[in-house]
């Protein structure tokens, strides 16, 4: 059942995470706006998470929800090191939404009095040697070639999704699973983004951990946005309104004046001889996407 719910989520899917656009001309996200930037939106899914009852953890939750703190990290860390590498903002934009999926498994640590294992950890180390190994094997694999490090990308993701099947399995606690599931749809839309610019290049992606069937039904789907609860259904009031002006900047004397929107939709034409760029793909601060 669990699977099935876990797949399931793909027929409601919808579009969140763009391609960066390039630098210049027209944007895909918003250039540096005029005005005082917006207070950020509420997070529905916190509101939601809170709502939650606080139920027994077994051993074999309190695990999951550890290891995956852990590997969360591991994908923000191997993304920031690649975006050092290559400059590429497609790694920049993901380490960011890796650090919101951390920040979700905190809400579960501090819930059930966990330790966190990536209280103190600096970039790179893990209390779980495997994830250890992981990651300096796939950052010196990901720094040969911006290829290389689009493949390490998918890798990572095909990896998480398969992890978050496990611990969905392992789950019974309804705050548990909501988290778990706003994981795999963010892994989703990242694994979406990472094989189509391998696709693009010629270099189609082929999993390693997910069964080729299911990674077939996630690439074929739309990229998904906004919070989604236990079951994986999307959440009221979320992934369909615009969020807050994004980090855009202007090439040259003009100012951007770009109003892009959390679903990457808005324009970044600066108005002045530089046109402004931002990501507007949905993974800036403040957009109810997680």
């Amino acid at each position: 059942m669990k699977k099935i719910a876990f797949l399931a989520v793909l027929l409601l899917a919808t579009p969140i995470l763009a391609q960066p656009g390039p630098r210049g001309g027209q944007g895909n996200g918003p250039g540096a706006g005029s005005t005082a930037p917006a207070a950020p939106a509420a997070n529905p899914f916190t509101t939601y998470f809170a709502s939650l009852p606080q139920e027994t953890l077994s051993s074999a939750e309190a695990a999951e929800v550890s290891f995956m703190r852990e590997e969360e990290k591991l994908a923000r860390d191997v993304y920031r090191a690649l975006f050092a590498a290559h400059g590429d903002r497609a790694f920049a934009n993901i380490a960011a939404a890796e650090q919101r999926h951390m920040d979700l498994v905190k809400l579960l640590l501090d819930r059930y009095g966990l330790v966190d294992p990536a209280a103190t950890a600096a970039p790179g180390e893990f209390k779980d040697a495997r994830l250890a190994a992981l990651y300096t094997d796939l950052v010196a694999k990901g720094k040969v070639s911006l290829l290389e490090a689009l493949k390490v990308g998918a890798t990572i993701e095909d990896l998480d999704l398969a992890d978050l099947a496990k611990a969905l399995a392992a789950s019974d606690n309804r705050d548990v699973d909501a988290v778990m599931q706003n994981l795999a749809k963010g892994s989703r839309n990242h694994l979406r983004a990472f094989a189509g610019r391998l696709a693009a290049l010629g270099a189609p992606f082929s999993a390693q951990y997910v069964p080729a069937d299911d990674v077939a039904a996630i690439l074929a789907a739309p990229r998904e946005r906004g919070a989604v609860d236990e079951t994986g259904k999307l959440l009221p009031g979320t992934g369909t309104g615009p969020g807050r002006m994004g980090p855009g900047r202007g090439r040259g004397p003009g100012a951007g004046s770009g109003t892009g929107t959390c679903d990457g939709t808005g324009p970044g034409a600066g108005t002045g001889p530089g046109a402004g760029f931002g990501p507007g793909d949905g993974t800036g601060a403040g957009c109810p996407n997680l």
